[in-house]
């Protein structure tokens, strides 16, 4: 690894991801901050990077932890209310819109750093295409013009495409571009490839696919990340759900297990990560803030040992 630590996805470990008061919002906070091996965050921007908002997400954060901004929520909440939102989006109204939101990510992320140098390390984008139009070759059409206009914007953080499971998997969640049209549109620009576990198992059913992706990024030189999130095929994170389910050690259904971030990390050697980590989910909305963090913590720990 080229920087110790990793970086977490912790929101939706979080008590506001439930709903939950300040009160226990600040305790989350506070007993994340004193766990060891935490490099940054992984926060999805919607209006703010906190429902709280951006300065009590830095009030309650250490200083030195960097953020890596994610576009996925808020995307999935705008696709919600309108199935053709995305960047590869064959409908160009609600294509433009969304280059429209990433052009208010970057307006957030320049007043972030302008206020703390290097605090935004990373954007995450996804490629969206319009719900309902199974044309692969329109979406990868209007991915590709997208990123001309998006790449070209002066950012000061790098830009990283997460590979969700693609419309031509088994039974789409997500469904979005499949990860060689991916490729093939970012050949030539500095964005890179994000691999997360459960979102390539998804795409196939198939707890072997995350690694055939991540050889697919390395070959294309483009593997810029790895964010493990599981999922499993019964219980309470469902069948086949992108949940973000822990891994086996806390979860006993989960189809995520050392052994995998043992296998990418291994691949992944051959590549200058930009990040790793996890984005794990508290799955019971009345948990208490200790078993919320423990499931965090548990991840980390298989991290740490599958990295050294």
């Amino acid at each position: 690894m080229t920087n110790t630590g990793f970086i977490i996805g912790a929101y939706p470990c979080a008590p506001s991801f439930h709903q939950k008061g300040e009160m226990e919002e600040r305790e989350f906070w506070r007993q994340l901050a004193d766990t060891p091996d935490i490099r940054g965050l992984e926060q999805p921007c919607l209006e703010n990077l906190h429902p709280l908002g951006d300065a009590w997400l830095f009030r309650h954060t250490p200083g030195d932890w960097e953020i890596v901004v994610t576009a996925v929520m808020e995307t999935m909440r705008r696709r919600g209310v309108n199935g053709g939102f995305g960047l590869a989006s064959a409908d160009e109204t609600q294509r433009r819109e969304s280059v429209a939101f990433y052009r208010h990510l970057l307006e957030k992320i320049v007043a972030v750093n302008a206020r703390f140098p290097g605090k935004v390390t990373a954007l995450e984008m996804q490629a969206a295409p319009q719900s309902g139009n199974g044309s692969v070759e329109q979406a990868t059409d209007a991915f590709s013009r997208s990123i001309a206009e998006i790449a070209n914007w002066d950012w000061p953080c790098d830009l990283v495409l997460e590979h969700c499971d693609a419309m031509t998997g088994t039974a789409p969640r997500k469904g979005f571009l499949p990860l060689e049209n991916v490729l093939d549109v970012l050949r030539g620009t500095d964005i890179s490839v994000c691999i997360n576990w459960a979102r390539s198992a998804i795409e196939g059913r198939n707890t072997s696919l995350p690694l055939a992706h991540v050889q697919a990024a390395l070959k294309a030189g483009k593997l810029g990340a790895l964010m493990f999130s599981g999922t499993t095929a019964t219980g309470e994170y469902g069948d086949w759900q992108d949940l973000h389910a822990p891994f086996s050690s806390f979860c006993a259904e989960s189809l995520m297990s050392s052994e995998h971030v043992n296998e990418l990390f291994t691949a992944a050697s051959a590549a200058t990560l930009k990040f790793s980590g996890i984005k794990l989910l508290e799955i019971n909305a009345n948990a208490d803030v200790s078993h919320r963090i423990a499931i965090l913590r548990d991840g980390i720990s298989v991290l740490k040992k599958a990295a050294q």
